[in-house]
């Protein structure tokens, strides 16, 4: 190249960063789109008239929200019954209006959706453009050459039929919808990958891949760039490299770097690098993509367990469904990174994605705070779970949903590992084996740097040959299975990937002792949506039946619907020996003061899983109990423990691994204060305290975000607390109250919740009593700046409310 034309070169590529329309652009699609439930005949043409459908924002769930005249959406008919929650499915239509100049109507137009549950079909002007089947895959539909300048009518309609699942799916564009433009020469948005081959704490290799696009009819030099940012922002490695590519051509590109003494990605120090991948033409076009990744290997064997860096990790693991609450399905990013933040917080540092893809805020969020991620796929293949699933679909489809797993989440260091299935009902024969080999393989072409695994519900030696395709194998309640099959099979790499909260001690005890099994995840971390009364009255004895209307959660949470720890997340942290919580102390309820029915609903004749958690409470408020015996357990880490009440000693006694990290007391009730003490080398080392709540005299509210970006999608949660005159929580039924939310300003409310699994009253209209003594709210931002208000309302209390601020991104 000569110097004139090197400058002429040069000064196309200054231009093209100033040309607001030569660079590629990503629009986020998440406002004004328009909305019918039921079908719409004649809605795909883009003359159709939908100026009386009703606006909504996007993610969105249609099946979570009030019926038409103003009354919950739960109904004691609806056909999936127990399974959805007695929540409906349907048929609704989005139609979304695009404005596009006549330049960008003829770039490269892709719109991806991260999912639609389900079965849904997309025009564009009235042109049928695609159908994709499976609810939980982010797929893309290319609308290149398929647009006009001025107004475009994109339109979709979601057939979620019943039953389709064995929990709550909900309905609609449950996951956010983005609109990419691109130049004729561009990155393939799904081509980008990063590896680490090879990484050490002194110097580690990264590998860099993409492929480049020349959708243009003529040749085009070519100038590729890519550069790492560390955490810090500042650029520790740098490729330009220039070539030409011939029409309509696609050509791979990588480029490999050695970083010196690299910040390493772990659940411990969750450091995140940034590639950013450069695209130019000598014509101004230019194509930027940004990929967060992490610096860490991945070693499993039977030998040494689960290796990050070198360095030995137990799965401290939850399974985590993809509701909401009150949200519904809607995987608005914060609702989903919140989740993410509450298991981080109470100690777990890995997550099952239980049964589908997660999402990509998901995954963003346990790359920000370490946490691992075992991403599963299906819960159905070729043989049905329920009429209407996903088995529909497999024989033709999983491939493509296979790929936009693999794809989706590749370049996120949190994930762990590939699930290629749950519980699926042909494991061990040989068409599941088979199937799983196919599968297993096709993983590997797109990623061989994470060993893939499965969940498997049966038990030798039908699981044998299952097992014998996968890297890691998956146990569901068959933990008394891993002496014995580390015997016939001692290379087998283990772990629970379902376990029973009642038996955590003995399924932990198995990974601290086995090193072949690398870790437990409980079912399940966060309560969800359908499933009714699991974790309450359990399953029938014959697996059919749940609990009845109006119960609609699974309530077997260790963490509840709203957010809240509840006993068992407690005993877990002790447990993990986290040092969160290295004590505390909960009380039985007493016979005939159960605050929710059914319990003994199902006779249970043994042996039958039960994933009911104790019925214990913190809470010392129990009138009418006076002078009678309660049973009090205390969890501790510390080696002895001593209970008193109103500062009188009930006696010491010793805590580990004997008596499972729990000491038992009988206490006669008398109000006031319950205080257990843990003692190590003889010292007072840690302190719970409970105390006897007296009348609810005011309320107290808390936001986890004082300040909202103005998106459409960002949310905040205010928790509104009864407390006492002295401030203690008041937590006994009797005193629960009714309370009424109101939003104002730059924000509305998105839902309200109780974690009530028997409350069926509507999450939309601000109004919903407490349970233990408070309720949540999600208030989610609107698209313009300013001040948002919450206001909560109880009667006879004063009134409170906190401000929010809501902010230009």
């Amino acid at each position: 190249m000569t110097a004139k034309h090197g400058w002429a070169f040069c000064l196309a590529l200054a231009a093209s960063v100033l040309s607001p329309h030569a660079a590629a652009e990503q629009r986020s699609l998440s406002q004004d789109w328009r909305f019918q439930r039921g079908d719409a005949k004649g809605a795909d043409v883009a003359a159709y008239d939908d100026r009386s459908w009703r606006q909504v924002s996007v993610p969105h769930d249609w099946s979570i929200e009030d019926k038409p005249d103003g009354s919950p959406p739960f109904d004691r008919d609806a056909v999936s019954g127990q399974d959805s929650g007695y929540l409906p499915g349907g048929v609704g239509w989005y139609r979304r209006h695009l404005s596009l100049s006549a330049q960008d109507a003829t770039r490269t137009v892709l719109v991806r959706f991260e999912a639609i549950y389900m079965d849904a079909d997309v025009w564009i002007n009235g042109q049928h453009v695609s159908k994709h089947h499976y609810g939980y895959s982010a797929f893309t539909v290319d609308l290149t050459g398929k647009l006009h300048a001025g107004d475009n009518v994109l339109a979709i309609r979601v057939d979620h039929a019943d039953p389709s699942s064995r929990w709550y799916a909900g309905s609609g564009l449950i996951r956010p919808a983005t609109l990419e433009l691109l130049p004729p020469v561009h990155i393939e948005p799904d081509s980008v990958q990063v590896v680490t081959p090879s990484v050490g704490a002194a110097a580690s290799r990264v590998e860099a891949h993409l492929e480049v696009a020349n959708g243009s009819g003529r040749s085009q030099p070519v100038e590729v760039s890519t550069r790492i940012l560390s955490p810090d922002g500042s650029v520790v490695a740098r490729n330009d490299h220039k070539t030409t590519l011939a029409p309509g051509a696609k050509v791979a590109d990588a480029s490999a770097f050695d970083l010196s003494q690299p910040a390493l990605w772990s659940p411990d120090s969750p450091n995140l690098y940034m590639l950013e991948q450069t695209v130019r033409t000598a014509d101004g076009g230019s194509d930027v993509r940004r990929t967060r990744f992490g610096i860490r290997s991945i070693t499993v064997d039977a030998a040494h367990g689960l290796r990050i860096n070198g360095r030995p990790v137990l799965l401290r693991g939850g399974n985590m469904h993809h509701d909401n609450y009150m949200l519904g399905a809607a995987g608005l990013p914060a609702a989903d990174a919140r989740k993410v933040a509450l298991m981080k917080a109470a100690g777990y540092n890995a997550i099952r994605s239980a049964h589908n893809p997660a999402s990509q805020a998901t995954l963003d969020a346990a790359d920000e705070l370490g946490m691992l991620v075992v991403d599963e796929a299906f819960d159905a293949w070729s043989r049905q779970k329920k009429t209407q699933d996903y088995a529909r679909f497999f024989a033709q489809d999983w491939p493509a949903d296979l790929d936009s797993l693999v794809l989706s989440g590749r370049n996120h260091p949190s994930v762990l590992f590939w699930s290629i299935g749950n519980e699926i009902p042909e494991q061990g024969a040989a068409p599941g084996i088979e199937t799983a080999r196919r599968m297993v393989a096709r993983v590997r072409l797109l990623d061989a740097t994470r060993p893939v695994t499965q969940a498997v519900s049966t038990g030798g030696p039908q699981s044998d040959g299952q097992f014998a395709v996968l890297d890691v194998a998956g146990y569901n309640y068959h933990a008394h299975e891993f002496a014995d099959d580390h015997r016939r099979f001692p290379a087998r790499v283990m772990f629970t990937s379902e376990s029973i909260s009642k038996d955590a001690f003995v399924y932990w005890r198995s990974v601290e002792t086995m090193p072949w099994v690398l870790g437990d995840f409980v079912w399940t971390a966060v309560d969800y949506l359908g499933e009714t009364g699991i974790g309450w009255m359990g399953y029938s004895q014959d697996w059919q039946k749940l609990g009845p209307y109006p119960w609609h959660l699974a309530y077997c949470g260790e963490i509840d619907a709203t957010g809240r720890k509840r006993p068992a997340a407690y005993y877990r942290e002790v447990l993990w020996k986290t040092g969160i919580d290295p004590i505390s102390a909960f009380v039985r309820q007493p016979p005939g003061t159960e605050d929710l029915p059914d319990r003994h609903l199902f006779p249970i004749t043994p042996p039958h899983l039960d994933w009911s958690l104790d019925d214990v409470h913190p809470s010392w408020s129990w009138p009418g109990q006076e002078g009678k015996p309660l049973d009090v357990v205390v969890y501790a880490e510390y080696p002895e423990v001593e209970l008193f009440l109103n500062g009188k000693s009930l006696g010491r006694k010793p805590v580990g691994v004997q008596t499972e990290y729990k000491a038992a007391y009988r206490v006669p009730y008398a109000p006031g204060r319950l205080v257990a003490v843990g003692y190590r080398d003889g010292r007072a080392a840690g302190r719970w305290e409970l105390r006897t709540a007296a009348e609810p005299a005011a309320l107290r509210l808390s936001v986890d975000r004082a300040r909202l970006r103005a998106d459409g999608q960002d949310l905040a949660y205010v928790t509104a607390e009864l407390i006492d005159a002295e401030g203690v929580p008041v937590y006994a039924p009797d005193q629960d109250r009714p309370m009424n939310v109101l939003v104002g300003g730059a924000a509305t409310l998105a839902g309200v919740g109780n974690g009530d699994p028997h409350d069926a009253s509507s999450f939309q209209s601000g109004r919903r009593r407490s349970f233990h003594g408070r309720i949540v709210a999600a208030v989610r931002a609107s698209a313009l700046a300013g001040d948002a208000t919450v206001h909560v309302e109880v009667p006879g209390l004063p009134a409170q409310e906190v401000r929010i601020g809501v902010v230009s991104p």
